[in-house]
């Protein structure tokens, strides 16, 4: 039997389709898992479109004119390209069947193939201990200055995420063992005695994009399994990293002598043409840092030739000393501090480098970032 017939805006569709659709396994074995959820509350006069890949789950609602409440799915891929080739301004209009849902915007028609709502699985949320708020302007430094530095490595699982834990401040770590990153900012109401979490890289990826519709504000609510953001009509649940993450304190060096203060631009855009002889991701650019002179990047590689650039060291103490980066890392890292100074402390070429912005913000507080040395 027919169903009443969905009418929605184009507009308000195409966004939220673009949106939830992340959050889908496109490869799974599973049908309904590349499918999206749709459920009608005639009453509210909205739909609720919901994604998952059963470790997260996105959902969002939008406008829509119902006659009764319905639900099923269809298949997420060619739901969005068939709403995302839809003349624009148009009203696009949905009926379901047993086993099909025809698409109607215009002279324009599509019949996609329908699973059945009981079909769709659900993470369960349970309860959470903690509730705080984040402002959006906050989260968006914290994802970019850390995100870089999740691990991509599958043995060591624990890596592939992002730490945040509850101490003096609130703080969000990330590290792949060749390099870390730490954001902190002040402990939100809220937060206090949370339990030590890791998110995982795709549910942070899925925060950046809820982020980037320009919400104002985030509420997370955290448990020992589980994450749940809600902004405006959007909210995502996600499973956390079940293992521990590393004492990371310990490899923050502590106490090195030499500091060299550099214009972080000029240094990453030095960077980019030295390693532009590179032909490996991991080869090593030499940093010979010179007190109150120069700092000398060079690269060799035997099959292509060599590169060398100079940047001005505008502040310094300590010793000259020659040390070997990651050229690759050292732009990432470049590329997520804030500022327009660094500051590398350095101890002997074979221990890892702390590197800061000069600046703290406005809270007093600075992130840092720990970069490992390699032979050159």
């Amino acid at each position: 039997m027919k169903t009443q017939t969905i009418i929605l805006a184009r507009e308000a569709l195409l966004p939220a389709l673009a949106l939830v659709i992340k959050a889908v396994e496109r490869r799974s074995t599973i049908p309904v898992l590349q499918n999206l959820l749709l459920a009608v509350d005639a009453a509210a006069g909205l739909l609720t479109i919901t994604g998952t890949d059963l470790d997260c789950e996105l959902r969002t609602s939008i406008p829509c004119q119902a006659g009764k409440d319905d639900a099923y799915t269809l298949p997420a891929t060619l739901l969005h390209d068939a709403v995302r080739k839809m003349p624009e301004g148009a009203e696009i209009a949905i009926a379901a069947e047993k086993d099909f849902a025809t698409l109607t915007a215009g002279r324009a028609r599509f019949k996609i193939q329908v699973l059945p709502a009981a079909d769709f699985p659900a993470i369960n949320a349970g309860d959470f201990s903690h509730t705080f708020d984040l402002p959006t302007g906050t989260m968006e430094r914290m994802l970019a200055m850390v995100s870089f530095a999740i691990s991509t490595e599958e043995t060591r699982y624990y890596l592939n995420g992002i730490h945040w834990h509850a101490a003096e401040e609130f703080n969000a770590v990330a590290t792949d063992g060749h390099r870390l990153a730490k954001f902190c900012t002040p402990l939100p109401d809220g937060a206090e005695g949370m339990p030590a979490i890791i998110i995982p890289k795709k549910t942070t990826g899925l925060i950046r994009q809820i982020l980037s519709d320009k919400v104002v504000n985030v509420t997370f609510s955290v448990s020992d399994t589980k994450i749940r953001l809600q902004a405006g009509n959007v909210t995502l649940l996600s499973k956390l990293i079940d293992g521990k993450f590393p004492d990371y304190v310990r490899v923050i060096p502590v106490g090195n002598q030499n500091r060299f203060t550099v214009d972080k631009d000029t240094l990453a855009k030095a960077v980019d043409r030295v390693t532009t002889v590179s032909t490996e991701r991991g080869s090593a650019v030499k940093f010979a840092f010179e007190p109150g002179g120069s700092l000398v990047l060079t690269t060799v590689n035997p099959e292509a030739g060599s590169a060398n650039d100079e940047v001005t060291i505008e502040d310094s103490q300590g010793v000259a000393i020659e040390i070997g980066f990651n050229g690759k890392y050292c732009l990432d890292l470049l590329n997520a501090v804030e500022g327009k100074r660094v500051i590398f402390s350095l101890g002997d070429p074979g221990s890892p480098t702390l590197i800061e912005p000069e600046e703290a913000d406005k809270s007093g507080l600075k992130p840092l970032f720990v970069l490992m040395p390699m032979r050159v």
